[in-house]
């Protein structure tokens, strides 16, 4: 479970002028209510497990630009996204339904496409959001590949049951997206649109080089 909060949505709402957040994965509804506080236009988060959906939608009830949406997030996202008109900041965190409020193990459930979403929900964005600026926020990424994650390398029974690759984000956002790793808490996968990430990052003294921008994370010093 990542931490939303480490990051500076109002700085990315500004700088590539995103008016709508979409999260998978609500459970409390903790990224929703960071969320809540910066300048979104609308909120959505959907939630597979009914319990975990329900008591999230009792939170958010008079926050009437949230709306918790219950389903598996590959088909709620194609069912939403294309009544979504303008750029967004997606969260996708919905791995492993039910574990982190023990109300099912990591490696429970025969589907893993339910267990470990990640890979579909691309390939529904990358294909429904081609007109958009989007901005991605993917946590976990020890599930994919070992490294100095803070929090250390994934537990064996939250290991992928084939291949652990992030290939498929390249090959869904490689193009278009400048791609960087963090690897605090349990790792995170950003995702900014080359474009805007080149000019909100450009320096006079590099205009003849070729020099890659410097990452930039997007961080707050200490989560909220």
């Amino acid at each position: 479970m990542g931490a939303l909060n480490r990051f500076d949505l109002c700085r990315i709402i500004k700088e590539y002028k995103i008016p709508y957040f979409f999260e998978t994965g609500t459970f409390w509804g903790d990224g929703v209510a960071y969320a809540l506080q910066s300048p979104f236009k609308r909120l959505f988060s959907v939630e597979l497990v009914p319990e975990i959906a329900s008591k999230a939608a009792s939170r958010f009830i008079d926050n009437k630009e949230v709306c918790i949406l219950e389903g598996d997030s590959v088909s709620v996202l194609g069912q939403e996204l294309p009544y979504v008109k303008g750029n967004c900041l997606f969260w996708l965190d919905a791995h492993f339904p039910g574990a982190d409020a023990g109300l099912a193990a990591y490696n429970a459930g025969a589907d893993e496409d339910l267990r470990l979403p990640l890979e579909k929900e691309l390939e529904v964005i990358s294909r429904l959001r081609s007109n958009y600026k989007d901005v991605l926020i993917l946590d976990d990424l020890r599930i994919y590949e070992d490294g100095p994650f803070v929090n250390g390398n994934v537990p064996a029974d939250a290991l992928p049951g084939e291949n652990r690759t992030i290939d498929f984000i390249y090959r869904y956002f490689g193009e278009t997206h400048q791609v960087m790793k963090c690897y605090l808490d349990e790792g995170y996968i950003l995702l900014f649109p080359r474009v805007g990430y080149k000019r909100n990052h450009f320096k006079w003294s590099n205009l003849f080089k070729k020099v890659a921008p410097e990452e930039d994370h997007y961080l707050i010093n200490e989560p909220v």
